[in-house]
């Protein structure tokens, strides 16, 4: 900056000692030396026609046609400097005492172009013009390299100014640019008033420096000032000084004009919903710091009927900035969401069924900077969703983010977890996600629009994936969950009745299912959620799921089997199994024939085999009783014959060797003749 000031005072003293000899010299003669002053300190060539009048009334100057101050000799994009009329009106008199006291200077159809080669080279380095001295940070503003001068009146008139940065690819135009310059004392105010036109959008500068002879020379002074965007304005008061950049004082932004703001960005107007910006108000109390910082204490921001509180803090010394930001807000309304997302097309994930898309996922925001941000909220309408106290952290280090829910109040339930995206080496994500006695008739309600279950549900769930799009991060996708609920109604639905008397007519006003629980657990694993143990449980009634989820694929392949009993034993009941398949777009539900047909001849089977065991039992029974009949006859007839009684426990064997034993006893007995 220190050496465009340089530059045009230098300009102006040439032109100016070429008046004090207005008189006696004609108008070539004055370009001609003018030129050869400007070139042997700057370097750079000048053109200045020939074309050069004198005035002395009502100011005494020099008025010149066209004029070309040439570029850097690296730069092939045309002159510096080109105007096609300068004026030029001092005091004689405080010129010839060595000071500079310019009553006009006006610039007609000023072209500049200000230009930074790849190696950061600006082009308005001259020679002659050393680093140290345009960097000097001089203490008195009347000496040094920068002698004092004022200005009465500076006018520009339909300029125009190009920024050219080939480092960072800027390519910046400023048209009509209108300019009004005042500087009676060099010490004391200096005011500067400016419109332009940039992308279409005219803009307007109002700006005022106390003292600005000590402020050229690094000195901190009072500031203020004002710019209008199209219908945005936005303005500072306070102090502050450039050589080190520092300010402290008050800002005040009221974005009203928004399209305005995005086309002197060079951007297309965003369509934001109301609630996220389409008018901002902001205010604070802003500070920076020569050891590159920012503050922004008190801060207020205002997206339409949003307001957000709190402090903000940019360390810009180290390879990327660092913020620190701690944020409140009583109520938050972005209803809006639920209006701008009726009818709209898929997002870009997954749409008609398509497939998720494979676009990929420019992440690369993360590395813009590291951040950490305290948030803190009364409520927040969502419009589908109604949250009640919010406590949430984010915190941004080297590519990674992590979303920290302290706190979440929602619909008589609380949610809690974390959120991670890392993009170090290629983008990955995961997360713990808790939800606890999320009351579910008001959250489904006013998620989708059903109202007929009630109950209290527990999920959790923890997940992570890896990919750049997001078709590969949901075929990637693994983690594990569960969830639970208590006692519930499901209103509607006489799921017993329809069960056991076939009869879709139980559904309707005054219909419902009481259930005692419901729940299950799931793994998933390469894009595919798998899950076996669904489970609800009602009087006399059950329902058991088992299958697999494509989370990648998009596909279903489950079966659900409701059951009704007659009685308390489940054993005897009613069963529906039914297979949900094929897409998430267009699922087929069909009752598994199978099943029934396995089942009907499984309970055959049982049945029949049940019979075969009655009458197997039936018929050992039978052949026990004739085998004991058998052998009580056997018995008696022992008896009769050969005078033996069965004794107890002994084996009719036994009791038919004892008879015949004594038989042939007594009959040897006879044939010997003994008693």
């Amino acid at each position: 900056m220190r050496w465009i000031v340089r530059f045009f005072v230098f300009l102006v003293a040439v032109i100016g000692i070429a008046i004090v000899g207005l008189l006696m010299i004609p108008g070539e003669r004055i370009a001609k030396i003018a030129k050869e002053q400007f070139e042997a300190a700057t370097g750079r060539p000048i053109e200045i026609s020939s074309d050069v009048s004198t005035t002395i009334w009502p100011v005494l100057g020099v008025r010149t046609g066209r004029v070309e101050i040439a570029n850097a000799p690296w730069s092939d994009n045309g002159p510096m400097l080109a105007a096609d009329e300068l004026l030029v009106g001092v005091n004689a008199l405080s010129l010839l005492s060595g000071n500079i006291d310019i009553r006009r200077i006006e610039a007609v159809a000023p072209e500049v172009l200000l230009e930074v080669r790849s190696d950061g080279t600006p082009n308005w380095a001259f020679e002659g013009v050393t680093a140290a001295e345009g960097t000097s940070t001089g203490g008195d503003s009347s000496g040094g390299a920068i002698p004092a001068f004022t200005v009465g009146k500076g006018i520009v008139s339909d300029g125009s100014v190009r920024w050219l940065d080939h480092q960072t690819g800027t390519d910046v135009a400023l048209n009509d640019v209108n300019m009004e310059l005042r500087l009676p004392d060099f010490n004391g105010e200096g005011s500067v008033q400016l419109d332009l036109t940039m992308n279409g959008v005219k803009q307007v500068l109002d700006a005022k420096i106390a003292e600005f002879g000590p402020f050229l020379n690094g000195a901190v002074t009072t500031l203020s000032a004002n710019l209008s965007v199209g219908g945005s304005t936005a303005g500072f008061t306070g102090r502050g000084g450039w050589l080190p950049l520092s300010l402290e004082g008050q800002v005040n932004a009221d974005f009203g004009d928004m399209a305005s703001v995005y086309r002197t960005a060079g951007q297309t107007p965003a369509s934001v919903p109301r609630g996220f910006g389409q008018t901002i108000t902001a205010n604070g109390n802003l500070t920076v710091t020569e050891q590159q910082t920012i503050h922004l204490r008190g801060a207020t921001l205002t997206l339409d009927q949003n307001s957000l509180t709190g402090d903000i803090d940019v360390a810009l010394a180290g390879d990327r900035p660092d913020v620190t930001a701690n944020l409140t807000a009583n109520a938050l309304d972005f209803s809006s969401l639920a209006a701008s997302s009726n009818g709209a097309a898929p997002a870009n994930g997954a749409s008609g069924g398509t497939g998720w898309s494979r676009d990929v996922i420019d992440a690369s925001f993360l590395s813009t900077a590291n951040a950490s941000v305290n948030f803190n909220a009364e409520s927040i309408d969502l419009g589908t969703l109604k949250l009640g106290p919010t406590r949430t952290s984010a915190e941004l280090s080297n590519s990674r983010i992590e979303f920290t829910i302290n706190q979440i109040a929602a619909y008589q339930g609380a949610v809690s977890g974390n959120f991670v995206m890392n993009n170090r080496s290629g983008l990955s994500m995961g997360g713990n996600l808790n939800f606890s006695q999320i009351a579910l008739q008001p959250a489904l309600s006013d998620l989708a629009g059903y109202e007929r279950l009630i109950g209290n549900a527990d999920f959790q769930m923890s997940f992570l994936a890896v990919g750049n799009n997001m078709h590969d991060i949901m075929n990637g996708l693994s983690g594990s969950g569960r969830f639970a609920i208590g006692q519930g109604e499901l209103r509607g639905l006489d799921l017993a009745g329809m069960l056991r008397n076939l009869d879709l007519s139980f559904e309707g006003e005054g219909k419902k299912t009481i259930f005692n629980e419901a729940g299950a657990s799931f793994t998933i694993d390469g894009g595919v959620l798998h899950n076996n143990d669904l489970a609800l449980v009602a009087d006399r009634i059950r329902a058991d799921g088992a299958g697999q989820i494509g989370l990648g694929a998009q596909t279903l392949d489950y079966r659900v089997t409701p059951a009704a009993f007659l009685s308390g034993d489940e054993s005897q009941g009613i069963t529906v199994p039914v297979i949900i398949e094929g897409t998430w777009a267009d699922p087929k539900f069909r009752p598994d024939l199978q099943a029934l047909i396995d089942q009907n001849l499984a309970e055959e089977k049982a049945a029949l085999e049940a019979r075969l065991a009655e009458e197997r039992a039936a018929a050992e029974a039978r052949l026990q009783q004739e085998r004991e009949d058998l052998e009580a006859r056997a018995a008696e007839k022992l008896e009769e014959e050969l005078g033996v009684t069965q004794e107890e426990g002994e084996d009719l064997q036994d009791t038919l060797r004892r008879g015949l034993e004594n038989e042939a006893r007594d009959a040897l007995r006879g044939l010997l003749g003994g008693n």
